[in-house]
């Protein structure tokens, strides 16, 4: 394991506070040791109307492993997978432990921000709400990393149309029958600019499969402008079906999308919907104006604030050059295609936008966002949304670099900010 495109992206990050607001930081980079990972549960439903299937599905990039050298030079990284399911009494029902053993060829490939161990695995439940809780054991270092997600398994008794959660795709693989043989999911929603396809898939309960079922795909900005919406009329062959949509990059000219799926039936009085968020990280420089000054307002934890401000009134096509110029300067690898570090920051912006955004503003300008991108995910997230004697908040405890963050949702709608005692921490 290296963490080369961490250590640069934490000291680009300091250096820029040192410009703009006289950051005073050197603490160790994040990520040393830790095994990082992204997660999505996929709820979908099973053949009987009152249970589901949970799939959990977790990234590691190879990076954030560690990597041993065997007796036969081959780079060899070892983890346990350890997942547990707990109900909305707080109590385990099932747990499930899985090893994986990854294999890299080069010492060059332990390195790589590209390279994923990709680990999926599927719970049978009855209806209900849950919490998975997953923690992710470097066998090498016997250091760790955990989360836990909510997740609901719905019901469709007594329904004429349900919808399942929708899962974005990288890839499908489809036998000659027609159906999906195997599959690769995108977790946390990112996609490289433009360059592909990804595909939108989800399950439905049709109990009337003699009607047709017409199918509305929606993908609108987040203030409202449509981008794209077409509607295909189908028919299910039977009462829980697959559906599957292949979206081309190249058709979405922005950055952030709301995508929104409808199904209905008899002329529409009978319908239901489910929507979903997808974002693109800039690995090419942005096209329009309204990208490209969103892209650089986001580099404000990694650019002087200066030269953000010299640009902001300035043409599409120098704005353009300056974002080229800034990005090609910190490449950490100019031989490769990609720049690491581009990607990395951007994948954290557009995590934070995914999960941290609120009514009033970007997950990137919030505090959880700030603070993820600047140092990445958080080593241990320990929340309190019920706290009798206090508001709900949530611990976020970076072990490598001996900080911890408090955020407090003081408003009750899910605004979380940093506690005014752990101001100084960011700094420290």
């Amino acid at each position: 394991m290296m963490t080369g495109i961490f250590r640069i992206i934490l000291f680009l990050l300091l250096t820029a506070g040192l410009l703009s607001a006289q950051y005073k930081e050197d603490s160790e980079m994040s990520g040393v040791g830790i095994p990082y990972f992204e997660m999505v549960v996929f709820s979908s439903f099973g053949s009987n109307p009152d249970s589901g299937l949970a799939t959990v599905m977790v990234s590691l990039l190879y990076d954030d492993l560690t990597f041993t050298k065997s007796a036969t030079g081959q780079y060899l990284s070892e983890y346990d997978l350890i997942l547990g399911i707990y109900n909305s009494e707080n109590e385990m029902i099932t747990s499930r432990t899985l090893n994986k053993v990854l294999p890299a060829e080069s010492f060059n490939e332990t390195n790589k921000r590209d390279k994923t161990s990709v680990e999926r695995t599927s719970f049978s439940l009855p209806t209900g709400d849950y919490t998975m809780f997953v923690k992710v054991l470097d066998i090498n270092t016997n250091k760790s990393a955990q989360r836990k997600v909510a997740f609901k398994v719905a019901s469709f008794t007594g329904k004429e149309l349900e919808i399942s959660d929708l899962l974005f795709l990288k890839s499908v693989t489809t036998d000659s029958s027609g159906e999906i043989s195997s599959w690769t999911p995108s977790i946390g929603n990112n996609f490289d600019v433009r360059k592909s396809v990804f595909y939108l898939y989800f399950d439905a309960f049709v109990s009337d499969t003699s009607e047709p079922v017409h199918v509305n795909y929606k993908f609108s900005t987040e203030n409202a402008k449509k981008d794209f919406d077409t509607t295909l009329v189908l028919y299910a062959d039977r009462p829980v079906s697959w559906f599957l949509f292949p979206v081309k990059q190249g058709m979405l000219r922005h950055n952030r999308y709301i995508i929104e799926v409808t199904l209905s039936q008899k002329s529409g009085s009978v319908s239901v919907k489910k929507s979903s968020r997808v974002s693109f990280y800039w690995s090419e420089v942005p096209g329009t104006i309204d990208d490209i000054e969103q892209a650089l307002e986001q580099m404000v934890y990694i650019a002087p604030m200066d030269s953000i401000k010299r640009y902001r009134d300035t043409s599409l096509e120098e704005k353009q050059k300056f974002f080229l110029r800034f990005w090609k300067e910190r490449d950490p690898d100019p031989e490769t295609s990609k720049n690491e570090l581009k990607n990395e920051y951007y994948r954290r912006v557009n995590y934070a936008n995914s999960n941290f955004a609120t009514y009033s503003q970007g997950g990137w300008l919030s505090d959880q966002g700030r603070i993820l991108i600047k140092f990445g995910m958080p080593d241990d997230i320990e929340r309190h949304p019920f706290e009798i004697d206090s508001k709900p908040y949530v611990v976020w405890r970076y072990y490598s670099l001996r900080k911890t963050f408090l955020f407090e949702d003081r408003t009750g709608f899910g605004d979380y900010r940093l506690h005014p005692a752990y101001l100084d921490v960011e700094y420290q």
